[in-house]
């Protein structure tokens, strides 16, 4: 035996001995730093606040002379920063308006702490003097931000299918609005508009005048006419020019005889609001969005169709992550049924129909001239003003934080002869469209590491019995490694 072996057989002995042969423990270890997002996010949206202002004297039953009223409201808010929590909202809408008001005092709410999904029906449509209205269903529902990896944490969404605030059933409240605007458009469509005693051309013989001028260029070129045919190109844009102005003079007449047969003083159609919150691993989106099919005044006089807005933003909690977004609304307005048309966006206003560049040079100035003569009547009369709400963006470069935002437009319909009927200050109808607001927040930490537990050195079991018990077994082991060493000792000799 090596002097190593001899001197390993001893330690095991002595081990055995005295019981002091342990088992490798394990030493103090951590896990790998735990990644936990800190997610907070909020979005809030209304489709429009609305303000109707009746002449002095003039009031509805259970309305009044005047009446405000926000219509489809949504928000929401997550947080997993502190308590976690979630919470969203949906409304019909908020007023003081007495009935209306009341109408639209439904509501949904969803709370990690309460109900975690709320929801309200339609209902029945109602109709009333002075109201007519059709409700959408309301919803709200939220989910656990700390254990929802990937889903929607908040959602909410609000809206009416129509509202119109009529006449029909009190025909004296409504032409004491109606009949002054519809006496100051129906002159323009006289033949002839006495003015300081001399006779002028109105807008529909301005109009009528034009129609003429561009059929008869469309009309075959005489034998021995110096003047040249119309290509095929000019002669389609004549004729298109010709169904314009037809048109023009169509819904100018309508709208006279519009306003004598209105049954409503302003109507909406299909107006929603939505918000919702999702989360995707450590990214939260906030998104909210309003639409408004349709805003209707004075039976056509002014119609504003397809408005919406939306507001998105998204943080991620690492650079690229973060990002916002925002569609501003677009307003298509239409005066007097169609006869004057514009649309208004973040570039200004600009005249929607009909294009006259193609037109030749001689003919251009005969449609501009009863397109301008339209405007300026319809601008007039209608009393439109619009204040355009733009949208802005932000964005944090690591990513941690981002926002957008949509500010209301404001619409003013204030038409002629009718704003000299108002109480002191007060505009026929405003209406505030489509606000929208979305932030979010992400910021990804790494938590503190949670300490293994140590395990103490535990003693290998004792196989034999009692300490003397066990030293008479050393000793017999050491005995055997001395007649172990004797043997190879004589072997050697």
């Amino acid at each position: 035996m090596t002097v190593q072996g001899r001197r390993t057989t001893r330690l095991v002995a002595l081990a055995l001995a005295t019981g002091t042969l342990a088992a490798a423990g394990a030493g103090t270890a951590s896990a790998a730093p735990a990644r936990t997002p800190q997610l907070s996010a909020s979005g809030s949206a209304s489709a429009l606040e609305i303000t109707i202002n009746l002449p002095t004297g003039v009031s509805l039953p259970g309305l009044g002379s005047t009446i405000t009223q926000r219509i489809a409201l949504t928000d929401g808010t997550v947080t997993t920063s502190g308590a976690t929590d979630a919470l969203t909202h949906a409304l019909l809408g908020q007023g003081a308006t007495p009935v209306l008001s009341q109408l639209l005092s439904g509501g949904t709410t969803a709370s990690l702490t309460g109900k975690t999904e709320d929801t309200s029906a339609a209902g029945p449509a109602i109709d009333q003097a002075g109201l007519k209205l059709a409700l959408l269903p309301l919803l709200s529902k939220v989910a656990d931000p700390a254990k929802t990896v990937n889903g929607t944490l908040a959602h909410s969404s609000s809206g009416i299918a129509r509202l119109a605030v009529t006449g029909d059933l009190l025909p004296a409240q409504l032409d004491a609005v109606t009949a002054p605007v519809q006496a100051a458009l129906a002159p323009a469509l006289d033949t002839v508009d006495q003015t300081a005693g001399q006779a002028t051309a109105t807008v529909a013989q301005t109009v009528t005048t034009a129609i003429d001028t561009l059929n008869g260029a469309l009309a075959a070129t005489p034998a021995g006419s110096t003047t040249a045919p119309l290509t095929d190109t000019a002669k389609a844009a004549v004729t298109d020019a010709v169904a314009a102005l037809d048109a023009t003079l169509t819904g100018l007449t309508d709208t006279v005889k519009n306003l004598g047969d209105a049954t409503s003083l302003v109507s909406l159609n299909a107006v929603s609001s939505d918000s919702a919150i999702l989360r995707k691993g450590d990214a939260v989106t906030s998104t909210v969005a309003n639409t408004i099919d349709s805003l209707d005044v004075l039976g056509g006089l002014v119609s504003v169709e397809g408005i919406t807005s939306r507001a998105s933003a998204t943080a991620g909690g690492a650079p690229g992550t973060g990002k916002a977004d925002f569609v501003a609304p677009v307003l298509n307005v239409k005066v007097a049924d169609g006869a004057l048309g514009f649309r208004i966006d973040s570039a200004g206003a600009t005249l929607t129909g009909l294009a006259t560049d193609a037109l030749p040079a001689a003919l251009k100035p005969v449609v501009q001239n009863a397109l301008g003569s339209v405007n300026g009547l319809l601008s007039q009369v209608a009393g439109i003003d619009v204040a355009y709400g733009k949208g802005v963006t932000s964005v944090a470069k690591d990513g941690t934080s981002a926002a957008s935002e949509v500010s209301a437009t404001t619409l003013t319909i204030n038409p002629a002869g009718l704003a000299a009927l108002m109480p002191a200050g007060k505009k026929f109808l405003t209406v505030s469209l489509v606000p929208a607001k979305a932030v979010a927040s992400s910021r990804v930490v790494a938590a503190a590491p949670a300490a293994l537990p140590v395990a103490a050195p535990q003693a290998l079991p004792r196989t034999g019995g009692d300490l003397p018990l066990t030293g008479a077994v050393a000793t017999g082991l050491l005995g055997l490694a001395l007649v172990v060493r004797r043997r190879r000792s004589t072997v050697s000799a």
